[in-house]
């Protein structure tokens, strides 16, 4: 496991640098000759023979399927206009036809790279209104072509490959307002040559999200050339069948993606909206499995949104664009409200008055689909009416990457943490060892009031403690109350005692807090001027410096309530109260 690299030492100190313990994994099985393969592998690949491969039986036909209908930001559309894209927090010149190529430029973010070579800003520069945008994309998107023909691990990477080939497609008719006879013959010519490889890459195996993005480019390509013979229907008809049996497994039966982040959710429905709207383009109906995971997702995106229309901050996400969410639920055709709980997954939300509680009561993600996940278990997030109150601290792509790293640690989160300790340890490849298993939630209603009763054994193979949180909301979402109790495993002694541990409440950076009552309570300001109170026993209570990431493109400092105790061998209970404060 690995401690924090941004903790608190002392309630009220600031965050400070930590160490790194970890416990002893097995050694991950290796091929001595695996780097020499790997080496041959691409060596092949950006050999003239593989790109000689890419043009076989190019198509002689094309067909525009569903033309986009996302919306672009004109803002963005007009910089590019005059020679600079803007993605990911990062900004690049662009020139077509120039001596400083940008598709593979060295220096240049690996985000904004990524994002150039997508093309998804193509919808930035249809939308910019200006007439001169639909000459540029064409000179672009023959820039591209004539620079970028051969395989290379940059700008043909397989998720960069697949946005790339979809925005293409949907953006055919507008390019050709402004394209000369012979361009149809060279964008053809090229987009064949990106599916063959697309369609190749697929037979080694993708997880995730990424394998719907690719699936979903294959289907659109393969509708596009579907006029020019059976070889485009027997591929069709193939990848739609492997994409049904995907998702069947894919999205779980709650609804929820099996990676468990909000971000991804959204992502994933978007795409599956596409694949039913252009397959709808071309009188074609998607596969039930298809529907019925629009279907089951619909109301689940709607569960992770607060009060404030955004997401919930767990497993990578930031809050997204309001209004993509609610573009994306109207396209979803499901009027199904957010559900209380999402068994299979372990989320579960709680809801009265104005008050809004999302709690993580489920395990990790398995491998395979950890690559992001946060070792968040049994953290929650609160909202009151359209206020965020207790955050996690989030993360978005283009944030410095030692922070995107930090933003997986358990003390980002609002939870418990012993020992300055992981619950699930994050390895030096990004998957998650030693995770939070054999989460138990177990809920309940009486009169209104809510209650739920979670635990985690995250901590039992290191020191014997098993974390245990209550939590229950009044009738009038007034009053949430909090257990976190840190006991041994089954009654028994905990085997490392004297352990300190830390119950976090990040807090959102328009949230003002004070310490009162002596510093027996903390005090909360909401820019609405709501206050809430916060009081706690069993434990010393301060307030520490926090970060938080839940908006693309701002890192911003905040605040975190701290409770500050040991665990000794017959366990530790801290029980707290957050009540919100009348006039």
């Amino acid at each position: 496991m690995t401690l924090v690299a941004s903790d608190v030492r002392r309630p009220g100190e600031p965050l400070v640098a930590g160490t790194r313990p970890t416990r002893s994994a097995p050694p991950r099985p290796t091929k001595a000759n695996g780097s020499k393969n790997r080496g041959f592998g691409r060596w092949l690949l950006e050999s003239g023979l593989y790109s000689l491969t890419l043009g076989y039986a190019s198509p002689r036909s094309f067909f525009a399927v569903a033309p986009d209908s996302w919306p672009g930001d004109p803002a963005i559309g007009q910089r590019l206009l005059m020679g600079e894209l803007l993605a990911r927090g990062s900004a690049g010149a662009v020139a077509p036809e120039s001596d400083d190529p940008p598709w593979r430029r060295s220096g240049a973010s690996g985000l904004w790279v990524d994002a150039l070579n997508g093309f998804a800003w193509l919808r930035d520069l249809r939308d910019c209104g200006d007439p001169a945008a639909a000459a540029l994309a064409v000179r672009l998107v023959d820039d591209w072509s004539n620079r970028e023909g051969r395989w290379s691990p940059v700008t043909w990477k397989r998720e960069v490959l697949a946005e790339r080939i979809v925005s293409w497609i949907r953006h055919y008719d507008w390019l050709a307002t402004a394209a000369d006879p012979e361009f149809p013959a060279r964008f053809v010519f090229s987009l064949a040559r990106q599916r063959t490889h697309l369609r190749r890459a697929l037979r080694t195996g993708l997880v995730g999200h990424e394998a719907v993005a690719a699936f979903k480019a294959l289907i659109f390509v393969d509708l596009a050339f579907l006029r020019d013979g059976k070889h485009f229907e027997k591929s069709l008809d193939q990848t739609l069948s492997r994409l049904a049996k995907f998702v069947k497994r894919y999205v779980l039966h709650d609804g929820i993606v099996a990676e468990r982040a909000p971000q991804l959710q959204l992502a994933v429905l978007r795409h599956l909206i596409d694949v039913r709207s252009a397959l709808g383009s071309a009188e074609r109906r998607a596969p039930p499995e298809i529907l019925a995971a629009i279907d089951r997702m619909a109301p689940l995106l709607r569960f992770y949104r607060h009060g404030d229309g955004g997401l919930a901050l767990f497993n990578g996400a930031w809050e997204a664009d309001r209004t993509l969410i609610d573009l994306v639920l109207a396209r979803s055709g499901s009027s199904e409200s957010a559900p209380t709980m999402a068994l299979a997954s372990g989320f579960q939300r709680l809801a009265a008055g104005t008050s809004l509680v999302i709690t993580d009561a489920g395990s990790p993600p398995g491998r395979g689909m950890d690559g992001i996940a946060h070792a968040g278990t049994l953290s929650f997030e609160m909202s009151a009416a359209h206020e965020r109150l207790i955050v996690n601290c989030g993360t978005f792509p283009g944030a410095p990457r030692d922070w995107r790293h930090f933003m997986r640690y358990t003390a980002a989160h609002s939870t418990a943490v012993v020992d300055d300790t992981n619950s699930s340890e994050i390895t030096d490849h990004g998957s998650l060892e030693y995770r939070a298993g054999n989460v138990v939630v177990d809920r309940a209603d009486n009169d209104g009031a809510q209650w739920l009763d979670m635990m985690h054994d995250g901590y039992r193979s290191l020191y014997g403690i098993i974390h245990r949180r209550r939590l229950w909301l009044s009738a009038d979402g007034g009053d949430l109350r909090g257990e976190d109790t840190f006991t041994g495993h089954e009654g028994r002694m905990v085997t490392v005692p004297d352990k300190r541990f830390i119950v976090r409440f990040h807090l959102h950076p328009a949230v003002k807090a004070t310490l009162a009552q002596s510093g027996q309570a903390v005090l909360m300001r909401l820019p609405s001027g709501r206050g809430w109170r916060l009081r706690a026993s069993g434990a010393g209570i301060g307030l520490a410096e926090s970060i938080y990431l839940g908006e693309e493109g701002r890192v911003r400092r905040t605040e975190q309530i701290v409770l500050v105790g040991q665990v000794p061998m017959e366990g530790s209970t801290v029980k707290w109260a957050l009540t919100r404060m009348e006039g």
